[in-house]
């Protein structure tokens, strides 16, 4: 069945502005989510993809929600011009750039109803004076309110060390017996220094969804969403070969709306 299902998902991404993200999927992640969650995540993706006016209020939203939290970076329309590679900057610039990457994935979470998936290196070019521009292609989630709302209970418990709210986060999303597995791209050690991979990040949610397999835990359509929007993270991080300040970047840039969201 999963073997069938991913095989389905790849068939119908196809020549999408996200196809290119299924490959990262852990296949295990097919195991853990009913096909028709699976699909109905992937109709979304497809219908917001064609929608052009759509995603452009989307932009539109996102840049506000990122003015809001003090992020600094100009929202455009994607660029097919060229672009000069992040890992060719100063080490300085390229500290600053993967910092502001990082404000705006906590920022969206936290400040807007919608994410903006693409989130890769290709999206971003640094521009004079010291300006970053985010060219992101179509490819963006509304996220379910009761998804959202324990995926910030799990960020927000474990930035500001509040472990009633990290648990019941967990809780909510099914992984509370992955805790351990998830601080990992949450910076489990020192969240000062943080350096990213993509293959350990591959590697470990391929154990946590093995995890809810074995448990028989069902997972919420949205995970296949924030995996992708990790993988843009990670693309974007892991060019940038350098050592970041995940949690600085989560008090910059959060505005906690505790545990609840609405839609705009």
């Amino acid at each position: 069945m999963a073997i069938g299902a991913r095989s389905a998902i790849l068939r119908a991404a196809k020549g999408t502005t996200w196809s290119q993200f299924v490959d990262y999927a852990s296949p295990a992640l097919f195991e853990v989510m009913p096909i028709r969650r699976l699909f109905a995540q992937g109709r979304d993706f497809m219908a917001n993809s064609r929608d052009q006016e759509r995603f452009g209020q989307t932009r539109a939203l996102i840049a506000s929600a990122l003015d809001s939290c003090d992020v600094r970076v100009v929202v455009s329309e994607p660029d097919d011009g060229p672009i000069a590679p992040l890992s060719e900057l100063a080490v300085e610039t390229r500290r600053d750039v993967g910092h502001r990457v990082l404000e705006i994935y906590f920022a969206q979470l936290f400040a807007a109803p919608r994410a903006i998936l693409d989130l890769r290196a290709d999206a971003f070019r640094r521009t004079e004076p010291a300006e970053l521009t985010w060219s992101p292609r179509s490819l963006y989630v509304e996220w379910k309110p009761d998804f959202l709302a324990r995926l910030r209970d799990v960020y927000a418990g474990f930035y500001l060390d509040d472990e009633s709210r990290f648990e019941r986060g967990l809780v909510g999303l099914g992984l509370e017996q992955s805790g351990d597995l998830l601080l990992t791209h949450l910076g489990s050690d020192d969240q000062r220094r943080v350096r990213f991979s993509t293959r350990a990040f591959h590697s470990s949610f391929h154990e946590m969804f093995l995890r809810c397999r074995d448990r028989g835990v069902s997972l919420h359509q949205n995970f296949l969403a924030l995996g992708i929007y990790l993988v843009c993270l990670y693309d974007a991080l892991e060019a940038l070969d350098l050592e970041f300040d995940v949690r600085g970047a989560f008090e910059r840039s959060h505005h906690d709306r505790g545990s609840t969201t609405s839609a705009r």
